[in-house]
């Protein structure tokens, strides 16, 4: 089948059925994976998911049916669905309508990057070069092919390649992790890799234990991404401005953080440049030289808005767990600053250095991005501007609005890395390292 055809099934199907207007969307992913725990393998495979949405209006009703398949019959099925559900749904307050232009689809999606072939035997050479060290991890690749079609003409068609590992090492009670994400088409060094993440579980071992208290810290790429990740689910979606929770709501144009501090949507040259809905994708400023900026939306949130606003490309992306529901950011980029990370390390006189973080729970108060987590993989302390030995993990709790003001901003790094997002297959987030004073560690683990 091409990429038009299956989905013009459900189009003819609904519009058959009386439904006015009607959208369809696809997202399928294979996957070729290596996954890996104490340096063997443990899984080599391949799968493969096809998911399509199916969206329809009917008297000022939204009906939205989803299937895992290309089937004619199954899509006529969520076709039916979809009206049925739309005959049942409170009327939408808003008037809109699915897009009615754009290039036409790629008949077949175009051929994917081609990338080194990275695959078990790399990874058999990178375990070796670190005798002592258990590896744990998984090295994929994904192959994703998006399209959307609407009743009113739209044909879009998007197709590429990415590839990502991640290295956990553990060396006695040590951990350290490395990862890297991005198109197939740009080299990677599984052996560096393996070896940073060895180097920082060696230096892990026998950790301090540390009393918590406010401390300057450096934060690696990995831990700031977390962050941002959750101040985005947060509070850059246009849903949460209209809730009101959103640290942007009734905020447009006030300094907030840092004037270093831009964070925005970004577009890059290899994004996918369409949303689920077919519109085209827009950069967004969340915060443009620390002043407040605007939030992502879809077609019902920008009308919602009102003013006139059109879409900005970023409604919800098809996954199997529909982990996002609402307007969120695809491609977050935290712009640059002017040091490295060891210039920002070599700023701190007694502070702590942070590889990455997990269990973030980053809705304690969204309006200030108050959050609460753990350090994870290579936690250290910094005297004098050197790294020194290993702390055990910490707890954080603090306002990241307030980190990234200009009181306890002490800089961000210039080097950026590139990090998948969970809630899309095709999210990222683009961050260098930050260094930010006093930031408050509220405990530790045992």
């Amino acid at each position: 089948m091409t990429a038009a055809r299956p989905l013009d099934v459900a189009i003819a199907e609904a519009l058959r059925l009386g439904a006015e207007d009607v959208e369809v969307s696809q997202a399928s992913t294979t996957t070729e994976f290596v996954r890996f725990a104490h340096s063997r393998f443990t899984q080599v495979g391949e799968s493969r998911h096809d998911l399509v949405r199916v969206r329809v209006l009917s008297g000022g009703r939204l009906g939205v049916a989803l299937c895992a398949s290309l089937q004619p019959e199954e899509l006529r099925t969520a076709a039916a669905q979809a009206l049925a559900i739309a005959e049942r749904v409170p009327p939408l307050e808003v008037a809109i309508r699915f897009a009615s232009e754009g290039g036409p689809a790629d008949p077949e999606p175009p051929p994917p990057i081609e990338g080194p072939d990275l695959g078990p035997e790399e990874l058999r050479r990178a375990f070796d070069r670190s005798a002592g060290v258990a590896f744990f991890g998984a090295l994929k690749r994904k192959r994703r092919h998006m399209a959307v079609r609407t009743a009113g003409g739209l044909a879009r068609a998007h197709a590429d390649q990415v590839l990502q590992v991640d290295f956990i090492a553990q060396v006695a009670d040590g951990s350290g992790w490395a990862g890297w994400y991005g198109p197939t088409g740009r080299p990677v060094d599984l052996g560096g890799l393996a070896q940073r993440a060895a180097d920082t579980a060696r230096r892990a071992r026998d950790p301090l234990a540390l009393e918590p208290g406010k401390r300057d810290v450096v934060l690696a790429p990995a831990a700031v991404a977390e962050l941002l990740e959750w101040m985005a689910l947060a509070s850059f979606g246009a849903r949460s401005v209209l809730d009101g929770t959103s640290l942007l709501a009734g905020r447009e144009g006030e300094l907030l953080t840092s004037p270093r501090v831009t964070l925005s949507e970004a577009v890059g040259a290899g994004d996918v440049p369409f949303d689920s809905e077919g519109a085209a994708r827009q950069p967004v400023d969340f915060f443009r030289a620390g002043r407040a900026g605007r939030a992502v939306t879809d077609l019902v949130s920008a009308a919602r808005l009102g003013g006139g606003r059109a879409t900005s490309g970023h409604a919800a992306p098809l996954t199997p767990q529909m982990d996002a529901t609402d307007p969120v950011p695809s491609h977050l980029a935290l712009q640059p600053g002017d040091r490295s990370e060891e210039e920002l390390v070599g700023m701190v006189e007694h502070g702590v250095y942070v590889t990455r973080l997990h269990y973030v729970n980053g809705l304690l108060d969204t309006r200030r991005a108050t959050m609460t987590g753990m350090t994870r993989d290579g936690t250290f302390v910094i005297e004098g501007g050197r790294p020194g030995r290993a702390v055990r993990n910490l707890r954080f709790t603090d306002s990241i609005l307030d980190a990234l003001g200009d009181a306890r901003l002490g800089g961000i790094g210039r080097e950026a890395a590139c990090l998948p997002t969970w809630w899309s297959s095709a999210g990222q987030v683009e961050t260098p390292a930050v260094l930010v004073k006093g930031f408050h560690f509220t405990g530790t683990s045992r």
